[in-house]
C-alpha cells in the first residue's frame, strides 16, 4: 500500500498512519488550514488529522495547534449540542493537546471523540479525556512519557527535568482521572514502559467505551492538505521505512504490533469516567451521577420491600438480604484474658504517667536526702566534731548506713576539733595548742561502734 508524501523543507512527520491519507512532511510555505467543521442540525463533526503543535501556521497545514480548535468551535452555532472530533493524530507538543482537551471540555456541547486512526502522545489526552471515547476498527492508542531537550549549564538542563516531571505527573493524572482506575503513579509506570493498545485494548483498559464505525455529522472536511506537487510515494507496509517514522516522532516501538502487550491496571467500580462538560455549560462526572441516583434506588427498594418511606438505609440492606436469603455474618468470638486476682488492667498511657512521676519523685527524694547529710556534715564540721578533711569519709558513711552516721555526728564531742583561730599572727608555738591523743579519740569512737581509726582526722 502506498500513499503519496509532500518532500517539501526539512523533515518533520506530522501524522504516522496510512489512514490519514496524504501526509505533510516539512514546514509548508501557505498557512495552517483550521479544521472544518460540518453541522448537522445540533450536531457537528472537527476532525483533528496531524500533528499537534504550537503553530500550525509555522509548522504547515498537516498539523493543528489550539488556536484552530478554539477558532473551529467559535464558528459553531449555539444550538449545536453534540460535537464529533475525529483523531487521527501521532500527537506532537504535550501543553497543546493539554490545551485543546480543555476547550472542548469547556465546551457546553457533549463531546464524543472517535479514534479513526491513531491517537498517540499528546493526542490520546485528546481521546480519552472527551465525555465518550470510540475507537474505530483497526486504530490504535499509545501512551508515553513526554520528551523535551535543552542546551545549556546544569540549572538549564534541570529547568527542563523539571518541567518534564511535571507534565508526566499531570498527563498520568488525566489518564488515571479519565479511565477511573488506578492512581497517577500507576498510569506513570504505563507511560514509562510505552504502551500501546489496539482498538479493544483500549476498551479493556477504560481508555474507551467502545468500538465501532462512527458516521460523521453531516459533511466534513478534514483539515490539513497541501498544494505543493513535489511528491514521492512512501510504502507503509515496509517497516523499515516505518521505524524510521515511528522514530521520528520518538515512539519506542514502530506501532502497536512490535510493542509488548500492555499492563491493564485494576479496573474501578465504574469504567471511563472523565469529567465532562454538559449541555447547560457546568461539569460532571460518572461517579457524581451515581451518587445522585443513590436516593432514588433506595426509594425504589423500600417500595419493593414494602418498608416505610422512613427506613434508613440500614435497614433497606437488612430487609433486602432477608429476602434475598442472606445470612448476616456471626460475630467473631473474641478471646479475653482473665486478670489474675490481686491485679487490675491500667491503660498505656496512665502507666507512662505513672512511672514518669515515680522518676520524678525518686529523684526528688535524692535530692532531698543529699541536702540532709550535707547539712548535717557541713554543721559537725563547724561544731569542730569532725575534720574538714574527713567529709568526703563521712559521705561515704551515710551513703552506707545514713539514720547509723547521723547518729553517731548527733553523739560527737563538739570543740574536738579546733574551728576558731588562736595565737597571733608569726610562728606557732604547737607545744601551746591543745592536743587530743589518738587513743582518746579511738576510745570515743569505740562506743559508738566505730572502727579504729575512725575518728582521727
Amino acid at each position: 500500500m502506498t500513499r503519496r508524501v509532500n518532500t517539501a523543507a526539512p523533515i518533520e512527520l506530522s501524522a504516522a498512519l496510512p489512514a490519514a491519507g496524504r501526509l505533510a512532511i516539512g514546514r509548508e510555505a501557505q498557512a495552517s488550514a483550521v479544521p472544518k467543521v460540518s453541522v448537522d442540525g445540533t450536531k457537528a463533526t472537527i476532525r483533528i488529522y496531524g500533528s499537534i503543535v504550537s503553530y500550525s501556521s509555522w509548522w504547515g497545514s498537516a498539523s493543528v495547534c489550539a488556536n484552530d480548535v478554539a477558532q473551529a468551535l467559535d464558528e459553531l452555532d449555539p444550538a449545536v449540542t453534540e460535537i464529533q472530533v475525529r483523531l487521527n493524530s501521532p500527537g506532537g507538543a504535550a501543553f497543546e493537546g493539554v490545551a485543546i482537551l480543555n476547550l472542548l471540555r469547556a465546551h457546553p456541547a457533549k463531546i464524543t471523540a472517535v479514534v479513526d486512526g491513531l491517537a498517540a502522545s499528546a493526542a490520546s489526552v485528546i481521546a480519552v479525556g472527551c465525555d465518550e471515547t470510540i475507537m474505530s476498527p483497526g486504530s490504535a492508542l499509545m501512551v508515553h512519557n513526554p520528551s523535551g531537550g535543552a542546551w545549556g549549564e546544569v540549572s538549564d538542563l534541570q529547568k527542563v527535568i523539571n518541567q518534564l516531571n511535571s507534565l508526566t505527573g499531570n498527563m498520568a493524572a488525566l489518564y488515571a482521572e479519565a479511565t477511573g482506575s488506578g492512581t497517577a503513579d500507576d498510569w506513570a509506570a504505563v507511560m514509562d514502559a510505552e504502551t500501546w493498545y489496539t482498538a479493544t485494548e483500549a476498551v479493556e483498559a477504560g481508555l474507551a467505551d467502545s468500538t465501532q464505525v462512527v458516521p460523521d455529522a453531516g459533511k466534513t472536511i478534514t483539515a490539513g492538505g497541501t498544494d505543493d506537487e513535489s511528491e514521492i510515494e512512501v510504502d507503509f507496509e515496509d517497516d523499515e521505512l516505518m521505524s524510521a517514522l515511528f522514530a521520528r516522532f520518538g515512539y519506542r516501538y514502530a506501532g502497536r504490533d512490535a510493542a509488548p502487550a500492555p499492563t491493564q491496571i485494576a479496573a474501578a467500580a465504574l469504567a471511563h469516567i472523565p469529567p465532562t462538560a454538559s449541555a447547560d455549560g457546568h461539569t460532571k462526572t460518572a461517579q457524581k451521577e451515581t451518587a445522585m441516583a443513590l436516593p432514588e434506588l433506595i426509594t425504589n427498594a423500600r417500595q419493593e420491600l414494602g418498608l416505610a418511606e422512613t427506613a434508613d438505609e440500614a435497614t433497606v440492606v437488612a430487609a433486602l438480604s432477608e429476602a434475598l436469603g442472606i445470612q448476616p455474618a456471626a460475630p467473631v468470638a473474641t478471646a479475653t484474658a482473665a486478670i489474675p486476682e490481686g491485679m487490675s488492667l491500667i491503660e498505656t498511657d496512665v502507666l507512662t504517667e505513672l512511672r514518669t512521676g515515680a522518676e520524678d519523685g525518686r529523684a526528688a527524694r535524692a535530692q532531698q536526702i543529699a541536702s540532709h547529710r550535707d547539712s548535717l556534715i557541713t554543721a559537725a564540721i563547724a561544731a569542730g566534731k569532725i575534720s574538714p578533711a574527713r567529709k568526703d569519709h563521712w559521705i561515704k558513711q551515710f551513703a552506707a548506713d545514713a539514720e547509723g552516721a547521723e547518729q553517731v555526728l548527733a553523739q560527737l564531742e563538739p570543740g574536738l576539733i579546733p574551728v576558731d583561730e588562736r595565737g597571733h599572727a608569726g610562728d606557732v608555738d604547737s607545744s601551746s595548742t591543745p592536743q587530743v591523743s589518738a587513743d582518746a579519740l579511738d576510745a570515743l569512737g569505740a562506743t559508738f561502734g566505730l572502727q579504729k581509726g575512725a575518728l582521727n582526722g
